[in-house]
């Protein structure tokens, strides 16, 4: 799957959502998204103390590696959800972000 399959497969998934739960303005949808990322960073936090046995023995019971990868995808998800609010070109930004990243370290392009 590239960056740019993602992308469009969550701008449906934006569509849906935003049709199933629609918001007053554009401000709204940007706090909503905003705080989606929270609860699942929150998410994403808990099944990594889980995996890391600093949690009640009964959620360490039902741990599994698939929590921390579903978890890791609701996150990114919701940021590219977020991304697509704000009219961000992903892909773009994000090579910027890396190149800046590479020049920053002094890192060959070949690493």
């Amino acid at each position: 799957m590239t960056i740019d399959s993602l992308i469009s497969q969550y701008r449906l998934i934006s569509s849906f959502l935003n049709d199933r739960w629609p918001l007053k303005n554009h401000e709204h949808r940007t706090f909503a998204r905003t705080m989606k990322i929270m609860e699942e960073l929150g998410e994403l936090s808990d099944e990594i103390l889980t995996s890391m046995n600093l949690q009640r023995n009964t959620k360490i019971e039902k741990f599994s590696r698939t929590n921390i990868e579903d978890e890791f995808a609701d996150v990114m998800g919701s940021l590219i959800l977020l991304g697509i609010e704000l009219d961000i070109d992903i892909e773009k930004v994000m090579q910027r972000k890396i190149d800046f990243t590479r020049d920053r370290f002094g890192m060959d392009d070949e690493k």
